[in-house]
């Protein structure tokens, strides 16, 4: 039997506790930026190009006055003061005659010593000097080299601080002596511990 206390809705009428759905608020959110505040604010975050540049001449000044206070001077030369030559059977002996002189405040160690020659028609021709051991056998083997006799210039050789040094080392080159004599330029590189490699040039 139908319950006369219970009231029914009208068919069109909304129910009064049934929740519309609630639309969300429009609230801004707080990590996000306009656009254009975006690029409005790039004029206050970069730096000014004016310190930087005048930070960068300070620093490159800075380092350039570094290393030139760390830069070792320079303080002994060479010079090739006689050549003394002698034919082999289509090569060249050459004894090449070199002053040092050492105005450093410290011995010079002689680490290894080339003579390269530059031939008339363009060659150049490198040969490394003759062990200090073998060099006396050269001398005596071709008595011309004895033009250039002195000291033997060799390989871990000691010229002390503030003194001279006159020496001969012995080279080989694969030119007649004929071609060898009509030479453009011999150069002497003498390689030092430590310090920069000491050449010396003449014809």
């Amino acid at each position: 039997m139908p319950d006369d206390n219970k009231t029914t809705p009208p068919p069109n009428q909304p129910l009064s506790n049934q929740a519309s759905p609630k639309t969300p608020a429009t609230s801004g959110d707080a990590g996000r930026i306009p656009i254009t505040e975006e690029m409005d604010s790039a004029k206050w975050t970069l730096p000014p190009i004016v310190p930087l540049l005048v930070a960068a001449v300070v620093v490159a000044i800075v380092v350039t006055l570094v290393v030139l206070s760390n830069h070792t001077k320079l303080n002994a030369t060479a010079a090739i003061t006689k050549i003394a030559t002698a034919d082999q059977t289509g090569n060249t002996m050459a004894a090449i005659q070199v002053k040092i002189d050492n105005e450093f405040e410290r011995p010079l160690w002689i680490k290894n010593i080339t003579a390269e020659v530059d031939t008339e028609d363009g060659k150049k021709l490198i040969d490394t000097a003759a062990p200090s051991g073998e060099a006396p056998r050269y001398m005596a083997a071709f008595p011309s080299l004895e033009e250039a006799k002195a000291d033997w210039l060799k390989e871990e050789l000691k010229i002390p601080s503030k003194t001279s040094f006159t020496g001969v080392a012995i080279f080989s080159y694969p030119v007649p002596k004929a071609d060898f004599d009509k030479r453009k330029q011999v150069t002497m590189r003498i390689q030092l511990y430590d310090l920069p490699t000491l050449t010396a040039t003449t014809k």
